[in-house]
C-alpha cells in the first residue's frame, strides 16, 4: 500500500498537497476510491480512502489506524561532522532506515562542507522520504547544525558515546559493547573525510566519548556512520 507524509491530520481528513498530491495524482495515477496509508510523525499509521483529487491538492478520509511497530525502540543518536551534500543525504537515508532517532551535524577542524543554514530541512525531508519506503511513521529528528565543540550540553545526556576514530589501535568496538550492554540513551560520532584532529579527539574523550577503532581499512565517512549504526543497533537488539 502507498504511503504518503503529511504534517498532521484534523477530524479524520488528510490533505495532499505539493509533492505529496503530485506523486499521488501524477506518478502513481491514482483514483478516488483507491486505499493508501498516511504517517504523520506520530506513533501510527492512517490507513485511507482516496475522496477528491483536485488540481492542486488532494483529499482523503481515515478510515482506521494501527499503532506502527516498526519505529526504533533504542534512545540512538548520530553525531557527523558535513560532508559532501549527497552522501550525507544518503546517510541520513539510511540511517532513517536503520533505526537512528536523532541526527546531529556538526561542523569541525577539518570539514569542507559548510552549512548557509538550510541542511537541517533539506536533511529532514530526505529523512521523512525514507520513512515511508522503511515502514516508519516517525522521521529522524535532524537538528541545526552546530560547531564540534559546542556539543557539551547534548552529549552529557547519554549514558555510552562512541566516536569513530581511525588512529585508534587498542580499544576494539566489540568490547565496548560488551561492557556497556546496559545503555539506555547511545550515540556515535563521526568525523568528515579528513577525521579529527589532536585537540578534537581530546575534547571527546574529555566528554567521556570512547575512542574505537573500525578495523585495518579506513572507511569513508558515510560508511563509517551506516556501519558503525547498524553495529550498536543490532547489539542493543533493535532488529528483534
Amino acid at each position: 500500500m502507498k504511503t504518503f507524509y503529511v504534517e498532521k491530520i484534523v477530524n479524520n481528513i488528510v490533505e495532499l498537497n505539493n509533492e505529496e498530491h503530485n506523486h499521488l495524482k501524477n506518478v502513481m495515477r491514482l483514483n478516488i476510491g483507491d486505499k493508501v496509508k498516511v504517517v504523520c510523525g506520530d506513533e501510527y499509521d492512517y490507513f485511507c480512502t482516496i475522496s477528491q483529487i483536485n488540481k492542486n491538492n488532494s483529499v482523503l478520509v481515515v478510515d482506521s489506524k494501527e499503532l506502527n511497530t516498526a519505529n526504533p525502540k533504542v534512545e540512538f543518536t548520530c553525531y557527523m561532522a558535513l560532508i559532501k551534500n549527497d552522501n550525507l543525504c544518503l546517510v541520513v537515508q539510511k540511517l532513517t532506515e536503520l533505526g537512528c532517532k536523532n541526527f546531529v551535524p556538526f561542523e569541525s577542524r577539518y570539514t569542507v562542507n559548510k552549512d548557509k543554514g538550510a541542511k537541517a530541512d533539506k536533511l529532514s525531508t530526505v529523512s521523512k522520504q525514507s520513512l515511508k519506503q522503511c515502514g516508519r511513521s516517525i522521521p529522524m529528528q535532524v537538528y541545526p547544525t552546530m560547531h564540534l565543540k559546542n556539543l557539551d550540553k547534548m552529549l552529557e545526556q547519554h549514558d555510552l558515546i562512541i566516536f569513530a576514530n581511525e588512529t585508534e589501535k587498542s580499544q576494539e568496538l566489540n568490547e565496548v559493547l560488551s561492557n556497556n550492554s546496559n545503555a539506555k540513551n547511545i550515540a556515535i560520532i563521526v568525523g568528515c573525510e579528513g577525521g579529527f584532529e589532536q585537540s578534537e579527539i581530546d575534547y571527546l574523550i574529555e566528554k567521556g566519548a570512547i575512542s574505537v577503532g573500525l578495523g585495518n581499512r579506513i572507511l569513508r565517512a558515510e560508511t563509517a556512520s551506516i556501519m558503525l549504526t547498524a553495529i550498536v543497533l543490532n547489539h542493543f537488539k533493535e532488529y528483534c
